[in-house]
C-alpha cells in the first residue's frame, strides 16, 4: 500500500494548495514525535537535556524554545520523564494556536473544548498557573484524559466542568480570553499513527460538525468582553469549517486579527473563496498549516478581537 492510499479526497483541495503531490505525500508520511517541556516541573535546561539523553535523535523545534522533535518511532509517553509531568506530547501544527491565546497571569480564560489538555496545559504555563482557567469539554469520556493531563503536569490554575460549550455560562465580567479548539472532520490528523482520519468524512457530517462549530464560536462571542481575544482552531482543510466558520460572525461584533508567524514556521493566509463562495475579508488575516511547509499535521487558526 502507497502512503497516499486513501487520501484521495484530500485532493478537493488542489485549488487552494500550493504542491498536490507534496502535500499528499506528506499527508501519508509518518508523522514526527514531538514534546515540549514543562516549567512548572523544574528548570527547562535540564529537562531539556533529558530528553537529549533519553533521545539523541531530539532536534529542537526551532520556532519554538524547549520543544523538540523526535523520531516518528520514539514513545515518549512511556518515559518515567513524562509520568513525572516534565514533558507533554503534543503535535507541532497545533502548538501555536494555544501560543496565539497569550493568556496572562490572573486573567478569566475559557477553554471551550479542553481535552485532551494540551492547549489547556498551555495557556495554564502562560498564565504561570495564576488565575482562572476554565476548561470545559462536552463528552464525559473525554474529561478523564483532560484531568490527568492537568493533575500529571502541576496545573492548579484550571476548574475542569462538563457543560456543552454553545450554553456555557458567561463568567461575571466577562472572559478575558477564549480559545475554541473545536471539533472538526479532522482532516489535518492523516500522518498521526493511531487516531488520525483516513476516510473521507460524509457531506451530512462535514455539514453537521459546521453548524456545530459556528454555534461555538456565537458562544465565545457571547462570554467574551469587550476587548477580549478569541482564538479559532481546527486541525482540518475544509474552508466550510475554517474560513466560513469565521465568516458566519457580526463583522461588528468581533475582527479577524492578522497574524505574523513565528521565524520558522511557514504559514499560508486565510482562503478568500471557495466553491464559489465569498468570505469576509478578513478572513485572510487567519493561517493555515500545510503537511509539506513545516513537516507536521494540518492546522488552521485565527486570532479574533471581541468589539
Amino acid at each position: 500500500m502507497t502512503p497516499t492510499a486513501g487520501l484521495d479526497h484530500l485532493r478537493r483541495y488542489a485549488p487552494i494548495v500550493d504542491d498536490m503531490p507534496a502535500f499528499l505525500a506528506a499527508a501519508g508520511a509518518p508523522l514526527p514525535r514531538v514534546v515540549w517541556s514543562n516549567p512548572l516541573h523544574g528548570p527547562l535546561d535540564r529537562t531539556d537535556a533529558r530528553i537529549v539523553e533519553l533521545c539523541p535523535e531530539a532536534r529542537p523545534v526551532g520556532w519554538r524554545p524547549h520543544t523538540w522533535r523526535l523520531p516518528p518511532e520514539t514513545l515518549p509517553g512511556r518515559w518515567p520523564l513524562h509520568t513525572i509531568g516534565g514533558i507533554y506530547g503534543q503535535e507541532e501544527a497545533a502548538l501555536w494556536a494555544g501560543d496565539l491565546v497569550g493568556a496572562r497571569p490572573g486573567e478569566r480564560v475559557v477553554d471551550l473544548c479542553a481535552s485532551p489538555g494540551g492547549k489547556t496545559a498551555q495557556m495554564a504555563i502562560s498564565m504561570a498557573d495564576r488565575g482562572t482557567l476554565m476548561a470545559n469539554d462536552r463528552m464525559m469520556g473525554r474529561i478523564p484524559a483532560l484531568r490527568r493531563t492537568l493533575d500529571r503536569l502541576g496545573i492548579t490554575c484550571a476548574v475542569v466542568t462538563r457543560l456543552d460549550g454553545v450554553h456555557f455560562p458567561r463568567p461575571e465580567g466577562g472572559a478575558d480570553r477564549v480559545l475554541v479548539d473545536a471539533p472538526c472532520t479532522c482532516e489535518g490528523t492523516t500522518r498521526k499513527s493511531a487516531g488520525g482520519r483516513r476516510a473521507a468524512p460524509g457531506e451530512g457530517y462535514r455539514h453537521s460538525i459546521a453548524q456545530v462549530q459556528r454555534a461555538l464560536l456565537r458562544s465565545a462571542v457571547r462570554i467574551a468582553r469587550p476587548g477580549a481575544t478569541i482564538v479559532y482552531a481546527t486541525c482540518t482543510y475544509a474552508p466550510e469549517e475554517n474560513e466560513g466558520a469565521l465568516d458566519a460572525l457580526d463583522p461588528s461584533e468581533v475582527a479577524i486579527e492578522p497574524l505574523t508567524p513565528p521565524p520558522g514556521l511557514k504559514t499560508c493566509p486565510g482562503v478568500p473563496e471557495w466553491g464559489g463562495v465569498y468570505f469576509r475579508p478578513d478572513v485572510v488575516h487567519a493561517a493555515r498549516i500545510w503537511p509539506h511547509h513545516n513537516d507536521t499535521g494540518g492546522f488552521f487558526v485565527a486570532r479574533l478581537r471581541r468589539l
